[in-house]
């Protein structure tokens, strides 16, 4: 059975603009960062939330693409001038790829913000645990909890040192509210070497973390959700599901809940209570 959130759906407030490229940024793998800048006023966007963004070709590829607000500033002294937006992705496929190379100066089509995202009604301090890009999904909650003064580490896990876009950002944002960083790679080129359950499992077992964010791979965010049942942290995942609307009507982003139904990923996540899902 098909689960709808009444309330997710009810607080839809997403727009559609037209959004300037202000600049492209490119790391390593291929990443990249696109600046976008929207004109105000503009709803609010919660940490988790994400933007369905048209890629700037012609006719293929013919759907948005969906990637989580990374940042989202003023744009200048005056409320008048707008405000600008980041998105943060990797380089998969002819949409990605029109996203990274986009010129500034052009406008995209921009339909934000979408989905529900994270709850931080809960208290106690946290870790947030992000696989590769999958960092974009938890750089405002970040932002939101040093706001809070809400002490929490950050491990950030990848194949390599190339992996962590934006280490020394999510470092010092750690660090500022009184936290610590822990880089993780697969082959030991940058920080410690393994995956992210190393120092998740440290932090748990001594007591310094209540609840758990997280955002990346689905193996990762498995294993993370299992070790927060074990140690009874809260645990919230922001999915990466593929979608095609962004909205619910394609009903393309499905996913299987443990309790045997479905959800839309758009509609109901992409942050879900990572022990109801199916992993």
């Amino acid at each position: 059975m098909l689960c709808y959130c009444p309330a997710a759906m009810e607080s839809l407030s997403a727009v559609e603009r037209g959004a300037l490229v202000v600049s492209v940024e490119h790391h390593p793998l291929p990443l990249f960062t696109l600046r976008l800048r929207v004109e105000a006023p503009y709803p609010s966007v919660h940490p988790g939330q994400f933007a369905m963004v048209q890629a700037p070709t012609t006719l293929e590829p013919y759907l948005r693409r969906a990637f989580s607000v990374f940042t989202l500033q003023r744009a200048g002294e005056s409320v008048g001038e707008g405000l600008e937006l980041e998105i943060h992705g990797k380089v998969i496929g002819p949409g990605t790829a029109a996203l990274a190379a986009a010129v500034p100066g052009r406008t995209l089509r921009l339909l934000a913000p979408l989905g529900r995202g994270f709850d931080l009604s809960g208290g106690g301090r946290a870790v947030l645990v992000a696989g590769g890009v999958g960092s974009a999904a938890l750089s405002m909650l970040a932002e939101e909890l040093v706001a809070r003064r809400v002490e929490f580490d950050f491990v950030y896990g990848g194949r390599g040192q190339s992996d962590l876009a934006h280490g020394d950002r999510f470092g010092e944002l750690a660090r500022a509210s009184g936290g610590e960083y822990f880089p993780v790679t697969e082959d030991g080129s940058h920080g410690e070497r393994g995956l992210v359950t190393a120092p998740l499992s440290r932090l748990l077992h001594q007591g310094r973390c209540q609840r758990i964010f997280t955002c990346g791979p689905d193996p990762m965010m498995k294993a993370v959700c299992s070790l927060a049942e074990e140690h009874g942290a809260a645990v919230q995942a922001a999915l990466e599901t593929p979608m095609g609307c962004g909205y619910g009507a394609c009903l393309g982003c499905v996913v299987p809940r443990r309790d045997g139904g479905l959800a839309l990923c758009c509609r109901v996540g992409p942050v879900f209570d990572g022990r109801e899902v199916a992993w």
